[in-house]
């Protein structure tokens, strides 16, 4: 059902691949793409709803995020409908059903060239996570603050430091190995973050 995209969903998408977005997923009468508040363990997802399937993705992403995980979960979607249920979520199937279109993607002209070099390696064999490529994750935080310097990171923090992500506030405790341990203040639960996610001090 894209014909019920809002307006919303099409301005977090970069403005160049709005029409490519439209025409890749618009055929699909089965298929609706809403836009999610912000999740802390995933940045979209893909299910099925009855007779129709659905798309969610964060609405906190910039907009290449959106757009990749956009596409991420529309692979989910293509392998669903080829090959049925019992398929692996991230397979070979949906590995190369990915690959397929970021390659498409990327011949498209509609990327930077950072992001489209990034994605080159990343597209060779596609994970789960898109924030497992540190050098693609990388690429698209730059492509997010470039615009107000360097993004502040959990790593430039001290032990103690509280700061704001997704709307909740945390407080950065001890290292742990590559990761550190953070205090989630008003639910007094720990969470483990990357030392490159970038976060607002407060």
């Amino acid at each position: 059902m894209m014909k019920t995209m809002e307006k919303t969903y099409l301005n977090l998408l970069p403005q160049k691949t709005v029409d490519y977005v439209q025409k890749l997923l618009g055929s699909h009468d089965d298929l609706q793409v809403v836009v999610s508040k912000a999740r802390l363990t995933k940045w979209g997802d893909f299910t099925k709803e009855g007779d129709h399937y659905v798309i969610s993705v964060n609405e906190n992403l910039n907009p290449y995020q959106f757009l990749i995980t956009l596409l991420h979960e529309y692979a989910h979607y293509l392998v669903y409908k080829k090959y049925g249920p019992g398929t692996k979520p991230h397979g070979q199937e949906w590995k190369q059903t990915f690959s397929k279109i970021l390659y498409d993607l990327m011949d498209s002209n509609l990327l930077p060239e950072t992001l489209v070099e990034a994605l080159k390696n990343y597209a060779k064999n596609p994970r789960a996570a898109i924030t497992t490529d540190l050098k693609l994750k990388a690429v698209l935080n730059e492509l997010s603050y470039s615009e107000s310097g360097n993004p502040l990171t959990i790593a430039h923090l001290n032990d103690g430091d509280k700061f704001l992500f997704h709307g909740r506030i945390f407080e950065r405790r001890e290292k742990r190995r590559k990761l550190y341990r953070c205090l989630d203040i008003k639910r007094n639960k720990y969470y483990l973050f990357q030392p490159d996610v970038v976060v607002k001090k407060i």
